[in-house]
């Protein structure tokens, strides 16, 4: 018996033809980890490259990028436009979305005064090598115009002031500022890592010139840098002092400055995390010359350098203010949680000075005629293999207050305090306990260094081995 085949009405097919396109558009949707914005410029659905949608784009346009390698440097050319991949806050779409410079150029380029309505976010920016530029800097005193491959990463000049945001900004090189580099600009750069990145110069993850920048929530890891600077590189100033909070600075290198190289600049530097960077010469954790910045409530730790300043080398009259950190954990030849030299007068008040070592100057070492305030300070378990676990003073007049001098140790001299050459030490109001040494477990002061104490003296002194105070 034969069987009727209905026949579908036209209608039938053309609704399955919509819904199998609907169910793609889903799925593709759904794979791509976001959804298109209405009404934003797509790539590579309506441009096939970034640039061109940027070059096609007005003020206030969304242009949403998807998923894929895009193997072009670009220029916001002064559009104020967000530039984003489909989903910034998900990380596998930000480590799948690319441009990549090909070893040419800087990668990004705001130079034509965009503000901070021009936006990137959501993109791995790398294979950056840097855009030849002629910027002024001041030489030994002098203003210098100085040629350099700037920015590998991200280039900013000219008064531009983009957001920079939830980024990966790895694998880029340039002379100066390997991963970004801003140059009399005011830029927001926010939660991204910036990683892997190499400076000939200085600044290998990023240098900031002459700007004022708000620096925040970043990972700033494992850079680079020939001269100074391994993670950031800050000099001059902007029309205010640039800010860096809440970073994670970590396994950064640098000649001098693992984490932090400043030159005659004074940023707000709180609440960041720095620890494990490296410097070959000084300042494992910061290198700073003739500045002035406020370090405030900063973890620095496990930090290390050569010559001096394990966690911080200050020179040339700088005027740090160094308040409410810890500074724990980091190693130099001398200094090795702090290194005061060169007419340097810093503040160094209410920090955790802790297990830091040094064969001079275990927690501190002052020298050159440096005359730094060191007020209400935890000043613990310091080690010295030589001389001075907590503090060593040498051609200088620090005033020394009411801090806990306690449990440091020195294999020779002065397991708290050790002076000497034309060392005038104020020492005021301080608790010395259970510090250890050859000869002054609390002090020692060395023929030419003498100390300055009230009358009657009003430091405690309990348990210090083999006794409190040790003169020539």
């Amino acid at each position: 018996m034969n069987k009727c085949k209905r026949k579908q009405h036209p209608l039938y097919w053309f609704m399955y033809v919509v819904l199998l396109i609907a169910l793609a558009t889903i799925i593709t949707g759904c794979n791509n980890g976001g959804k298109i914005i209405e009404g934003a410029i797509t790539v590579p659905d309506q441009y096939t490259t970034i640039q061109e949608a940027i070059d096609a784009a007005v003020d206030g346009d969304v242009i949403v990028v998807r998923p894929g390698t895009y193997y072009e440097h670009i220029n916001f050319n002064g559009k104020n436009v967000t530039l984003q991949s489909i989903d910034p806050d998900d990380q596998t779409v930000v480590e799948e979305t690319i441009i990549d410079a090909g070893g040419i150029g800087s990668a990004v380029i705001f130079k034509s005064g965009e503000s901070e309505l021009a936006v990137i976010t959501g993109f791995t920016i790398t294979g950056g090598s840097g855009s030849m530029e002629i910027l002024e800097f001041e030489v030994e005193g002098e203003m210098r115009e100085i040629p350099s491959l700037y920015g590998g990463g991200v280039l900013i000049l000219n008064n531009s002031s983009p957001t920079i945001s939830n980024n990966i900004i790895d694998n880029n090189v340039a002379e100066r500022g390997g991963g970004v580099f801003s140059y009399a600009s005011s830029p927001d750069i926010i939660n991204n890592t910036v990683s892997d990145n190499i400076s000939t110069g200085g600044g290998g993850g990023i240098f900031i010139a002459n700007s004022a920048a708000k620096v925040e929530d970043n990972i700033v890891k494992n850079n680079s840098a020939g001269r100074s600077g391994g993670g950031f590189a800050v000099s001059g100033e902007g029309d205010t002092p640039s800010i860096f909070v809440g970073n994670t600075i970590s396994d950064n290198r640098a000649d001098s400055g693992g984490a932090f190289s400043i030159f005659e600049s004074s940023p707000s530097i709180n609440n960041n995390n720095i620890s494990n960077n490296s410097a070959i010469v000084d300042g494992g954790g910061f290198y700073l010359i003739k500045a002035s910045p406020q370090i405030t409530g900063n973890n620095i730790s496990d930090n290390n350098a050569g010559p001096l300043g394990g966690g911080i080398a200050m020179f040339a009259e700088s005027s740090v203010v160094l308040t409410d950190n810890s500074i724990i954990g980091n190693v130099a030849d001398a200094g090795g949680g702090i290194s005061i030299y060169s007419n340097s007068a810093p503040l160094i008040s209410g920090n955790t000075i802790s297990d830091n070592r040094a064969n001079l100057g275990g927690g501190i070492v002052i020298n050159e005629e440096s005359n730094p305030e060191i007020s209400g300070n935890d000043i613990t378990g310091n080690y010295a293999e030589r001389n001075g676990a907590a503090i060593f003073v040498q051609s200088s007049e620090p005033t020394i207050s009411g801090n806990n001098i306690n449990n440091n140790e020195a294999r020779r001299d002065g397991g708290g305090i050790y002076a000497l050459l034309d060392a005038f030490v104020s020492v005021f109001n301080n608790n010395f306990e259970g510090n250890r040494a050859n000869q002054g477990g609390a002090m020692h002061f060395s023929e030419g260094a003498s100390p300055l104490l009230n009358s009657p003296d009003n430091n405690t002194y309990l348990g210090n081995v083999p006794d409190d105070i040790y003169q020539d």
